[in-house]
């Protein structure tokens, strides 16, 4: 249990915040502080069509639940699928099913380049991968398939910073009156930086982050994390934080 503890939570605005609840689950104090916005971006119709034919491509790659649920709200819903799916993450393939689809491969590793070390020997010389994702995601996945196969990229959403942030929130965190700071994006990370700058020490910061490429991005900003998920998705997360505490209470 996180009884008295306040964790201050970045994520984007959203109904179905499963870390959130979990950790208030945990009678954890959760602070919203909304650091990015998700918005959809729209797909050409021409493209849409293309992707819908049959073998137009052997396999779409989703790696979070904005990019399902920002390919798939624009779909028509066929009942049958040209492609098959990979999924990175447990919560990933949960919005595929929400959307009435499942994946064919789920990987639950902690890295994209995990996702593409299962992906990789289901794939021929000859298939050829769409990689659903949003505007900020870096071309690695993509660049490593094109070594082997022809990969594209669709950008199906947009991240971008919010304007503003919570006065009150960001003086919490410069007198040091919580406990943990979630972060689950590097750009997350980057709008931090942003709005925080000048007004909080960087090196003072108690973060959680969920993955590599987010504490990477933490580790460029001067904050070390206190903690790391070592597996993708919402129960990685919520179980490092957990580790965390405890180890704290045996000190």
């Amino acid at each position: 249990m996180l009884n008295g503890k306040i964790i201050i939570n970045t994520r984007p605005e959203a109904s179905d915040d499963q870390i959130a609840e979990a950790l208030c689950q945990l009678n954890a104090t959760v602070v919203p502080m909304p650091l990015i916005e998700i918005t959809p971006i729209a797909i050409d119709k021409v493209l849409l069509n293309r992707i819908m034919q049959d073998g137009a491509f052997q396999w779409l790659i989703f790696t979070s639940k904005n990019g399902v649920d920002g390919f798939f709200d624009q779909l028509s819903k066929p009942e049958k699928l040209p492609f098959r799916i990979a999924a990175y993450g447990l919560r990933t393939a949960e919005a595929l099913e929400q959307q009435g689809y499942s994946a064919d491969l789920v990987n639950q590793g902690n890295t994209g380049a995990e996702l593409l070390d299962d992906l990789i020997p289901l794939l021929q010389k000859a298939d050829k991968v769409l990689i659903v994702t949003g505007n900020l995601a870096p071309d690695v996945l993509q660049n490593r398939l094109n070594e082997l196969v022809t990969a594209e990229r669709l950008d199906v959403y947009h991240t971008q910073f919010v304007t503003e942030v919570s006065k009150k929130t960001v003086q919490r965190i410069a007198a040091g009156k919580y406990d943990l700071i979630l972060f689950t994006s590097p750009s997350g990370v980057k709008s931090f930086v942003h709005h925080t700058q000048n007004k909080i020490d960087l090196n003072c910061v108690k973060a959680a982050s969920i993955g590599p490429s987010t504490t990477k991005a933490l580790l460029e900003a001067g904050i070390h994390p206190c903690v790391e998920a070592t597996t993708s998705g919402k129960t990685g997360l919520i179980t490092a934080i957990e580790n965390y505490f405890a180890a704290e209470r045996q000190l």
